[in-house]
C-alpha cells in the first residue's frame, strides 16, 4: 500500500483526467466512487487501482482485503487528493479504477442469462447521464441480456452515469457506439422482436404481448426514438395515462415497459 498526499502525484493527475471522455478512450479506464459502487467492482470488474482515506479503512477491510488478493494497486490518500479526484463535491472517502471490458454486439448471446426471454434495451441518443444510469440499473433489475447504446447516446463510463448505475453497471453488458442498422441486425438474427416507444400507431402496453424475446427501444428525451427506428420496429409502444401529462421521463418509462415484460414472463400463470 502506498500513501499519496500530493495532488501534483502523476497517477492523481491521470486518474483525474478520467473524468473527461477523451482520457477515458485513450486509456480504456474509467473509475467508480462510493462503497457500494466500489464493493460491486471489486466483485465483478477489473480493477487496477483502489484509492481510499484512512477515514474509512476501517469501513472498507474486506474490500480492501480481497482488492489485493486480486493484485489491486492500493493508495491511501488524503483528503485533497481525493478532492482531486473525486467527480462530487462531498467525495466518500473510497474510490476504484476499473478497466473497461471489451464488448461487442457478437459477444452478446441470447442463453447466457438465466431468463431465455431475458430483454435487451436499445437506447437512441439519450443525453442525460442519470437516465442512462437508472436505465441501466432497471434492466439489472429484470434481469436485462444486455444494453445497445446507439450512436450520440452519453458515454456509459462517465462519472455520473456510473454513480447512477450503483454497481449495476459491472453486471451486464453494455455495448457502445452501436449503428441503428447493426442493432436492428442482431435482433432479426437471434430472434428478438424490436419494439419502439411510440405516440403514433402504437399499441396499449397492457394489452400487447412482451413476454416474449424483446428489444426495447428507448428514444432521446426530448425528441423520442427516430421515425426511422419506429417504422423497422415490428411493434410500438405506448404508456396509458390518465393524468394530463403528455409523456414521461425516458427512465420512468423503461421502467414501467420492462417491469411489465418481467411481470409477463414471470409472474402470468
Amino acid at each position: 500500500m502506498e500513501l499519496i498526499t500530493s495532488v501534483n502525484n502523476q497517477r492523481v493527475k491521470d486518474i483525474a483526467n478520467l473524468k473527461q471522455k477523451k482520457y477515458r478512450t485513450e486509456s480504456g479506464l474509467y473509475f467508480a466512487e462510493g462503497l457500494r459502487a466500489v464493493q460491486e467492482a471489486v466483485r465483478y470488474a477489473e480493477i487496477t487501482d483502489l484509492f481510499f482515506t484512512a477515514a474509512e479503512e476501517e469501513k472498507l477491510k474486506e474490500i480492501l482485503k480481497t482488492a489485493k488478493e486480486k493484485g489491486v494497486r492500493l493508495y491511501q490518500a488524503d483528503a485533497k487528493v481525493m478532492d482531486k479526484l473525486s467527480d462530487t463535491k462531498t467525495p466518500q472517502g473510497v474510490l476504484a479504477v476499473i478497466r473497461m471490458p471489451e464488448q461487442s454486439l457478437q459477444k452478446l448471446r441470447p442463453g447466457t442469462a438465466s431468463d431465455n426471454n431475458a430483454p435487451v434495451i436499445i437506447l437512441d441518443r439519450i443525453q442525460d447521464p442519470g437516465n442512462l444510469g437508472t436505465i441501466i440499473r432497471t434492466a439489472d433489475a429484470v434481469g436485462a441480456l444486455g444494453i445497445i447504446l446507439l450512436e450520440d447516446c452519453v458515454d456509459a463510463y462517465s462519472p455520473k452515469v456510473v454513480r447512477a448505475s450503483m454497481g449495476s453497471l459491472f453486471h451486464l453488458p453494455v455495448i457502445q457506439d452501436v449503428f441503428p442498422e447493426e442493432a436492428l441486425t442482431w435482433c432479426y438474427r437471434h430472434g428478438y422482436e424490436p419494439a419502439a416507444t411510440a405516440m403514433q400507431g402504437a399499441a396499449n402496453l397492457y394489452k400487447a404481448d412482451i413476454s416474449k424475446k424483446m428489444a426495447f427501444i428507448f428514444g432521446n428525451e426530448a425528441n423520442g426514438v427516430t421515425e426511422e427506428l419506429q417504422a423497422a420496429a415490428e411493434t410500438r409502444l405506448f404508456i396509458p395515462m390518465a393524468g394530463q401529462a403528455e409523456s414521461m421521463n425516458v427512465a420512468m418509462a423503461a421502467g414501467i415497459i420492462l417491469f411489465e415484460g418481467l411481470r409477463q414472463r414471470k409472474f402470468i400463470r
